[in-house]
């Protein structure tokens, strides 16, 4: 694994990564440092699955942490970056660029140590998938599939680029999907909490606008879930 650590602060920059090769403490984990945002996107533009997790500080000369940002996931959605910064109003504009999570400076450990672990989880969902449907093979993120319909022996996944039949039961499927991230809110259906717009008491509405039944019994517990998902990807 790879780690980017972004900050014009020399001595932040460096306490990071000390923090980072001592917590993971592994020849299989690189930590990569740059003292501003377009060192970065230059590598990334290089090799779009160069880092698996970014740290990236929002004030910087040139270009910023935000725009940083906007140009990595426009090279790569799928790379996790959680913010720093010394300013927490910002926090907000930070979630229009899809970050991960926000960590004010200085940096509590404990929190440090939180994200870290969040977002190991976050990467475990990270699989691919290989699909064939209709005699033609497709690669998955796994975490991109919006949610899954079960139709006897198949199920369809169904992601913002299409949906995708494949033959497997719904059941086994499930068995595979990070339950951070996924809830089985019907007997025919699974859902990703990432691409859930809201829940009206009796079904979930999907950022498509599809609406998704919930059986009686799941509903208690997705509400717990939800919150629990919305709380851990809120801090």
């Amino acid at each position: 694994m790879k780690i980017a650590v972004c900050d014009d602060e020399p001595l932040f920059r460096e306490n990071i990564k000390n923090f980072l090769d001592k917590y993971y403490n592994s020849l299989d984990v690189g930590i990569y440092t740059f003292s501003n945002g377009q060192q970065l996107i230059e590598q990334i533009r290089k090799n779009e699955e160069l880092f698996q997790i970014i740290f990236l500080d929002i004030e910087m000369p040139g270009t910023d942490g935000f725009e940083s940002a906007k140009i990595i996931h426009d090279i790569n959605k799928n790379i996790p970056i959680i913010f720093l910064t010394s300013h927490t109003e910002l926090a907000m504009e930070g979630y229009e660029v899809n970050a991960f999570r926000f960590l004010s400076k200085p940096v509590d450990e404990d929190k440090l140590k939180k994200a870290l672990n969040d977002i190991e989880s976050f990467l475990e969902n990270d699989e691919k998938i290989m699909v064939c449907d209709s005699g033609t093979e497709y690669v998955l993120y796994v975490r991109d599939i919006m949610y899954i319909q079960a139709e006897n022996v198949y199920i369809n996944l169904f992601t913002a680029k299409g949906s995708y039949l494949i033959r497997k039961k719904i059941n086994e499927m499930e068995t595979l999907l990070n339950k951070l991230i996924f809830f089985r809110s019907h007997r025919s259906y699974i859902v990703n909490m990432e691409f859930i717009e809201s829940f009206d008491g009796k079904k979930i509405i999907m950022k498509d606008k599809k609406e998704i039944p919930i059986s009686k019994k799941q509903q208690n517990e997705f509400k717990y879930r939800m919150m629990d998902y919305l709380r851990k990807n809120s801090k």
